[in-house]
C-alpha cells in the first residue's frame, strides 16, 4: 500500500510540474575551495594552473560520462578561493557512475603508483579538503548554444535567474506557445549573436523548491569580455534584424514576455578557466 501510494505521488509530481524531460540533461553545480597558494610551500598561482590543466585534461579524456565542464573562478562574485564546477551528465545515474569511477580513472591517468601519489600531494596541498554540493538542475538540450570555437584566454560567465509565471496567470497561454517563442528567441537571437560564445537554460530538478509560485529559470552565457557580459552587448542589433518590421517584432515581444515574470536575479560573474574545461 504505501509503494502504490509512493508511485501515485511520483505521477502526481510529474502532472503538476511537468518535469522531468528525459531529452534534456542534467547539471551539478559544487563548490570547492582554495587555500591561499602564498602560504602553500613553494606554491605559486602559476604552478597552480599547471596541476589543474594537467588533472583536468588527464580526468576529463577518460570521463566518458561526463558531457560538458565548466570551471568557473572570482570574478565578481563570491569570496577568492572559490571556484565553482558545473558538470553535465545526460541523467544522474551517469553522474553517479563518473563518481563511482573516479579512482580507476586517475589509475589510468598516471598508472605509475609513485608518480601518482607525487602528483596529488603537490596538488591537493592547495585546496581545502571539502567541497559544497549547490544544485543539481535540469539542461534544456533543445536550447543550448555550446562553444564551437578554441579559446584559450580566460572567458567571462554570467548566471542570471528570470521567472517563469503559472500558466494559470497566463492569459490564453499555453506550455506549447510558450516553448515555441522561446525556441524562435533562442534560435533567431541567441544563436546568430556572435557576442554569446555559449549559453545554457537551467531548470528546477533536484535543487530548491518548485509550486504554488514563479518557475525559476537560469541562464549561464559566456562571452570573451567583462563588458558584453554586463550589458548583453550584440542582443539589440540582432534582434532588429530577426524582426526588421518594427510592428512584428513588438508584436513578438509582447506574446513571449506574457510568460515571463518581471525582474530578475543575478547569481554570478565568473571567470571561466577554459583551459580546464570540458567543451
Amino acid at each position: 500500500m504505501k509503494t502504490k501510494i509512493l508511485f501515485t505521488l511520483a505521477i502526481m509530481t510529474g502532472v503538476m510540474f511537468g518535469q522531468y524531460n528525459p531529452d534534456n540533461h542534467v547539471v551539478t553545480f559544487s563548490k570547492y575551495y582554495l587555500n591561499n597558494w602564498n602560504e602553500v610551500e613553494d606554491g605559486s598561482l602559476t604552478k597552480l594552473f599547471e596541476l589543474m590543466e594537467e588533472e583536468s585534461s588527464k580526468m576529463n579524456a577518460l570521463d566518458k560520462e561526463l558531457v560538458s565542464l565548466l570551471v568557473l573562478g572570482h570574478r565578481d562574485s563570491g569570496s577568492l578561493n572559490e571556484v565553482v564546477r558545473m558538470a553535465e551528465w545526460k541523467s544522474i545515474a551517469d553522474a553517479d557512475k563518473s563518481t563511482v569511477g573516479a579512482g580507476d580513472m586517475r589509475k589510468k591517468a598516471w598508472p605509475n603508483d609513485e608518480k601518482r601519489k607525487a602528483f596529488f600531494d603537490e596538488y591537493m596541498k592547495y585546496w581545502e579538503p571539502k567541497h559544497t554540493d549547490l544544485a543539481v538542475m535540469e539542461l534544456v538540450t533543445s536550447r543550448i548554444k555550446r562553444n564551437k570555437k578554441k579559446i584559450t584566454e580566460f572567458t567571462v560567465v554570467r548566471t542570471v535567474e528570470l521567472n517563469l509565471k503559472p500558466m494559470g496567470d497566463v492569459e490564453g497561454g499555453s506550455v506549447e506557445e510558450r516553448e515555441a517563442l522561446f525556441d524562435e528567441y533562442f534560435n533567431k537571437v541567441i544563436m546568430k549573436n556572435d557576442k554569446i560564445i555559449s549559453r545554457r537554460e537551467l531548470k528546477h530538478y533536484w535543487s530548491g523548491s518548485l509550486g504554488g509560485g514563479k518557475i525559476p529559470v537560469l541562464l549561464v552565457t559566456e562571452y570573451t569580455n567583462i563588458t558584453d557580459a554586463v550589458t548583453g552587448t550584440g542582443n539589440t542589433e540582432v534582434i532588429k534584424k530577426a524582426w526588421p518590421d518594427e510592428e512584428e517584432r513588438k508584436a513578438f515581444f509582447e506574446k513571449r514576455n506574457k510568460y515571463i515574470a518581471w525582474g530578475h536575479k543575478d547569481i554570478g560573474i565568473h571567470t571561466n578557466w577554459v583551459k580546464m574545461a570540458k567543451r
